[in-house]
């Protein structure tokens, strides 16, 4: 406990302090005493002073006093913290007068800490004792005194490594890992911990990456803290590097350390345009950092590691220009993973594989998809469909939003506007068009005629205040409502029949919207809900003042908005109350498992679960789920749009960034709102999203209530030939994509990833966001910017070519200004890649009846190399049964030979299908014809442009083929 009467000074003053008075003792020592001391003695005094100079310089250097300060305070800028320097002093820590908030001018007790007890060596790691020291306070009430740090050699590529109280039993997040190996052989990296000498023997330890010795995790700074509800870690970067947590609405990819930022990180009813420095619907405590060279100007080793914290808690994480990181969560244990790679793409594999691989979505949901909140009625939708179909704009999915149910209550169709959807939605599918509809959690407060409410009481599959099964009230769309608790099994089952039941009596679908499951609450802690016109109820959840609702600390995640308020903002916001219980009860005890505190994190990641298993259930084939809410996970059962967003360029770059982090999230089918939700957006902004939007994995067009419908053929004649024309080039590409997502599916990678993927050793990719590749195949350099006919593309190394004209671009590792007209998005092809292809059509329906072809693309040394994964494109386990068709695609211009090799061959339908063209670039000498199978000889007729274009080849899909030519011209072209 710090003596409240002591000057608070900074740790470099006392050393100063220490210094003179050091100095003064001295000279009053020399003045006072006159001793003749041998020659010896006065060497070895000097030589011990020496050392002791050595040994303290090594010790201040190492030292956090030395340098660093831990924020005490984050949440000092909070209009409500009552922030002061007796604040800070309340907190037990120092304050610095000359520093401004700009600084850290209340930072924690260097002193502060977790002492070394003892270890124990386990079979796979390593378990170590500690105990805090306590003589200094904890700056949060009920410190942890007594913690077990277990580490784990998870597998040779991962190690876990977790804190948590040896005396008492503690929440953990209860989601399914995958298995650690029994015997971990040649780890890649290396534990070690240490006690300081100085202050205090104060415990702490780094993680080494071991082929190159380089510190990846550091926990030196000091700054770790365990309490019941405040647990913080501190680390050093390796490099200044760092990019992912979410969800956030990030400006740029690379978070910028030297900005200092915090960011909060909880499942919030929050659009991406509502304010700056926010959090958002899912939580994703995961971040990678790109490492640098040792003793280097920061040049980049090719490396990257990522660090999850499994942790469900409200959270933030602040950044400092060491660089550091600082991680504050509020709840459960500190419970890390470490994924060493080494290339980012092995990093994002490694992820996945424990936490689970990404669905392989229906064919169908890769097609592009047309909604909007605001359909009058079902003649309203059929004309949107109609005349997209008269436009020739190619789309495979029409949406229902909330305008089809009955006063907005879920299972209910509106009988007056909606009541012929069914027939309508059964006419769509007739046409190759399939059908998705919203479905809310909420279920209204109607006991008396309202079926799902009634049966879910009668089998208690609501959130409750207590055991006395006293049901939690909210407001959502319909008005006041129960939530369902999905954590427990006969919600599950509920939840199943009534999905089952309403596709089967009342409305075909083919797949499931889930929205509002953060869990979204209207006006909670407010006096009156906002749409209280709308339902006629006043009612608005109030909970009370307790330690889950109002926490010792609060995070950034929600005294963020403290100055958009009149009052002090609480995590139960937006939602429902923390204190609320959740899960299984206990045979034991008899208590739910879980506090809506600890799991509020977990519920669209539970109704994602819950709704994947009901549809397998109900549809029997490959179905879409696209969640708002999403958690560590989630990925393998649904896809996710990045929410509310507005019809602003800055959003249409944020959307880039989004993309990229879901990809490392595990959830690659993703993508915005094209053109936006909010706000009118200008055509030119429409045309350059839709460009965008045409290569999201996840390709959607959404719109809130606004006067005008924003569909693609609701614009301009020329406007819609050039969305048209972006979209006829996705659905060429769906093969490419499909293939992309079996990988993701069955390996971990990435479908769109940031060029730093492919080039980790080039220092300028780190910072490039606004371009990206689909695979390591397609660039992508979009126009984000109005007014644009321009756009500057980095060009990294190897060869790459214009997608339009074939031309090979002669730069590499600089950037050009390349033109991009409003009609054309620029995109740009790798060099060693081959492409698989299939004809463009209404929708995928007809499109995968169209033949195949292949764009050859190659590179410096005349290679070229590419796959391709078929199946029907909606059953379940094809993979697991091998009921599907696998080909590999090689191209060598040294053995003038192409090579396409089936290797699964178990899809019958590519008996009926046929490769039917090559597009090559970069081929400059060109033979008169080509031979396939030895027999076939096929006349090549000189171009006038720099592709090649070879047709009518008719190579049946399933079967193998060779492509070989001989003589040789030289293109001129």
């Amino acid at each position: 406990m710090l003596d409240e009467n002591i000057p608070l000074v900074s740790a470099a003053e006392r050393d100063n302090n220490i210094d003179e008075d050091s100095k003064n003792q001295s000279e009053e020592s020399g003045s006072t005493l006159r001793l003749v001391i041998p020659p010896l003695i006065i060497f070895a005094t000097v030589v011990t002073i020496l050392t002791f100079i050595v040994v303290v310089f090594v010790i201040a250097r190492d030292s956090p006093s030395a340098h660093y300060r831990v924020d005490c305070y984050p949440d000092a800028l909070s209009k409500f913290s009552n922030y002061s320097k007796e604040a800070c002093r309340k907190r037990h820590c120092w304050f610095d007068e000359r520093a401004n908030l700009s600084g850290t001018q209340c930072y924690m007790n260097d002193n502060y800490g977790y002492l070394f007890e003892g270890e124990e060596k386990k079979q796979n790691g390593i378990q170590i004792k500690l105990r805090r020291y306590q003589a200094l306070a904890s700056i949060f009430p009920e410190p942890i005194d007594n913690v077990i740090l277990d580490v784990q050699y998870y597998t040779n590529d991962i190690i876990r490594f977790k804190f948590y109280d040896s005396d008492n039993q503690r929440y953990e997040v209860p989601i399914p890992l995958a298995q650690s190996s029994d015997h971990v052989s040649n780890p890649q990296y290396q534990f070690k911990h240490t006690s300081h000498l100085l202050p205090n023997n104060l415990f702490s330890f780094t993680i080494k990456r071991r082929a190159s010795d380089t510190i990846l995790f550091d926990t030196n700074l000091g700054g770790l803290v365990l309490n019941n509800q405040f647990l913080q870690i501190v680390t050093r970067l390796q490099s200044p590097h760092i990019y992912g947590f979410g969800e956030n609405n990030h400006d740029t990819l690379k978070h910028n350390v030297y900005e200092q930022k915090t960011w909060g990180i909880f499942a919030r009813d929050q659009a991406t345009n509502w304010g700056t420095n926010t959090n958002h619907y899912g939580s994703h405590p995961f971040y990678v950092v790109m490492e640098e060279k040792p003793k280097t100007n920061s040049t980049p080793s090719g490396h990257m590691h990522g660090v999850l914290l499994l942790n469900s808690n409200a959270m933030d994480y602040s950044l400092r220009s060491t660089p550091s990181l600082t991680i504050r969560t509020i709840g459960g244990v500190l419970d890390f993973f470490m994924f060493l790679g080494p290339t980012p793409e092995q990093v994002i594999q490694q992820y996945t594989w424990l936490i689970g691989r990404s669905i392989l979505p229906p064919y169908w949901s890769l097609g592009f998809q047309i909604s909007r909140w605001g359909y009058s009625d079902v003649e309203h939708m059929e004309m949107v469909t109609k005349r997209n179909r008269l436009a020739n704009v190619p789309f495979d999915v029409q949406y229902a939003d909330i305008d089809y149910m009955d006063s907005r209550k879920a299972f209910t169709i509106d009988p007056i506007h909606f009541g012929q959807l069914k027939k309508y939605f059964s006419q769509l599918n007739q046409d190759g068009i399939r059908t998705m509809i919203i479905l809310d959690p909420g279920m209204i407060d109607d006991k008396k005629y309202y079926q799902p409410t009634i049966e879910g009481i009668q089998e208690d599959v609501f959130i409750r205040w207590n055991q006395s099964k006293t049901l939690i009230k909210g407001v959502c769309w319909p008005g006041d409502v129960f939530y369902p608790d999905f954590l427990v099994n006969q919600t599950q089952t509920w939840w199943s029949r009534w999905i089952n039941n309403f596709r089967k009596v009342n409305l075909t679908f083919d797949g499931l919207w889930i929205d509002m499951n953060e869990p979204a609450l209207f006006s909670t802690n407010d006096p009156v809900p906002w749409n209280s016109g709308e339902t006629g109820s006043n009612y608005t959840l109030k909970c009370s003042q307790n330690q889950f609702d109002d926490p010792p600390y609060r995070t950034k995640a929600v005294f963020r908005f403290d100055n958009d308020m009149d009052r002090s903002a609480r995590l139960s916001d937006h939602t429902l109350c923390m204190s609320a219980l959740q899960g299984e009860v206990n045979s034991r005890t008899n208590q739910s498992k879980y506090r809506h505190y600890d799991v509020h994190n977990l519920y669209g990641w539970s109704e994602t679960k819950a709704t994947w298993n009901a549809l397998r259930s109900t549809i029997e084939k490959r179905s879409l789920i696209l969640s708002r809410s999403t958690f560590v996970g989630s990925g393998q059962w649904s896809s996710h749009w990045f929410g509310d967003n507005q019809a602003t360029w800055n959003e249409m770059k944020r959307s880039i960034i989004l993309m990229i982090e879901f990809n490392w999230f595990g959830i690659p089918f993703n993508g915005a709102d094209i053109c936006g939700f909010e706000q009118i957006p200008t055509e030119e902004l429409c045309i350059r999203w839709m460009q965008l939007g045409a290569f999201y994995p996840f390709s959607r067009s959404h719109s809130s209530k606004k006067p005008f419908d924003q569909d693609p053929a609701s614009w301009s004649k020329p406007t819609v030939s050039i969305m048209v024309s972006a979209l006829r080039i996705r659905y060429t590409l769906l093969p490419y994509y499909y293939t992309l997502f079996y990988n993701a599916h069955t390996q971990g990678s990435t479908v769109i990833r940031p060029l730093f993927h492919e080039y980790p050793t080039d220092k300028i990719t780190l910072d490039i966001y606004l371009q990206f590749l689909i695979g390591s195949s397609i660039m992508i350099a979009p126009v984000t910017d109005d007014g644009l006919r321009q756009v500057r593309v980095y060009i990294p190394s190897s060869h790459w070519y214009d997608y339009y004209t074939g031309s090979l671009i002669q730069a590499k590792q600089e950037f050009i200004t390349v033109n991009a007209p409003l009609e054309t998005i620029p995109i740009f092809l790798r060099g060693g890649g081959i492409i698989p292809t299939q004809g463009y059509a209404s929708n995928t329906k007809y499109s995968r009846m169209k033949p195949f072809g292949l764009i050859v693309v190659l590179n410096a040394d005349g290679q070229a190399a590419g796959d391709l994964f078929y199946d029907d494109g909606e059953s379940f386990n094809t993979i697991d049964t091998q009921n599907y068709y696998y080909a590999v695609f090689t191209w060598s211009s040294k053995d003038r030979q192409l090579s396409i090799n089936v290797t699964v061959n178990n899809y019958s339908y590519m008996s009926t299908l046929v490769l039917d063209s090559l597009t090559i670039y970069g081929w400059n000498q060109i033979p008169t014809s080509i031979l396939i199978d030895n027999k076939y000889l096929h006349k090549i007729n000189k171009s006038d442009t720099q592709l090649i274009r070879i047709e009518q080849l008719s190579m049946i899909m399933n079967k193998s083929h060779v492509v070989t030519w001989d003589e040789i011209k030289n293109n001129n072209n």
